[in-house]
């Protein structure tokens, strides 16, 4: 069956942070390393029939070369998408977090420092089903009949008093210390059902309650990227903000 993906993409630095260590991967458009954001909202229409991919990649937050991490997690990532034979898809996502793993590896070697990663949040569409992947706290979540659901797991220590928990996973890690274990899962297509992939930019700022409302309320993508986008910088946007929106479409013959 085919499906029309309506699409919307935010990236902000928001109101605190002095540059943007978010990155993005949309179709083959992702952002240079040092950035400030997009400048206008990127938004269209494609189909599950190229099994188009989306991802949010949040640089480990203050420390250096964060945006460098996000960046080369984009780059990879769509390097290996547009090289990569067809294969399964959990197999392609499998081997692309690994690909993005070794390249921040790498290039943190070459500096000779260890404080080099960043989160990863996928959402691929392959011609039948729906895939997830994530390793981090960045998230995906699911909106049908006017419920949200998150369905991507975060990678997170036990929370320590009122402070936000530690990453326990993350790109960025040497396999000699630690074998990276991305969560992926599937899903069936439905008819206008939502999906969000977010940086916690957007996450620690707007409540899920707020999240819904919001995606219940607004009829476009674009719209509600907007809404949400402008909620979490009006709530204080202490964090770079990143947000893809799709919207499933069955195709009617």
């Amino acid at each position: 069956m085919r499906y029309f993906i309506d699409y919307a993409v935010r990236c902000e630095r928001g109101n605190i942070r002095a540059k943007n260590q978010d990155n993005f991967l949309c179709l083959g458009n992702y952002l240079e390393s040092e950035n400030t954001g997009l400048t206008e909202i990127l938004k269209s229409l494609t189909d599950n029939k190229s099994r188009p991919m989306f991802a949010v990649f949040d640089g480990m937050g203050g420390e250096k070369y964060g945006e460098t991490a996000a960046y080369l997690a984009a780059k990879s990532f769509n390097g290996f998408y547009d090289n990569s034979p067809k294969i399964d898809m959990k197999q392609f996502l499998s081997q692309v977090c690994s690909i993005m793993n070794e390249e921040i590896c790498s290039f943190a070697k070459a500096k000779r420092t260890e404080h080099v990663g960043t989160t990863a949040a996928i959402l691929a569409f392959d011609k039948k089903e729906v895939y997830i992947c994530n390793i981090g706290d960045s998230r995906v979540f699911q909106y049908s009949g006017k419920s949200l659901t998150q369905i991507s797991r975060d990678h997170v220590t036990s929370a320590v008093s009122d402070k936000k928990p530690a990453l326990s996973q993350h790109l960025g890690i040497s396999e000699t210390e630690f074998i990276i274990e991305p969560y992926i899962a599937k899903g069936e297509y439905s008819n206008k059902d939502r999906y969000l992939v977010c940086s916690d930019g957007l996450t620690d700022m707007v409540s899920e309650k707020e999240i819904e409302k919001m995606l219940s309320e607004h009829k476009t993508v674009s719209d509600c990227a907007d809404a949400l986008m402008e909620n979490a910088l009006s709530n204080g946007g202490i964090d770079n903000i990143t947000i893809i929106l799709c919207e499933l479409r069955k195709h009617r013959k």
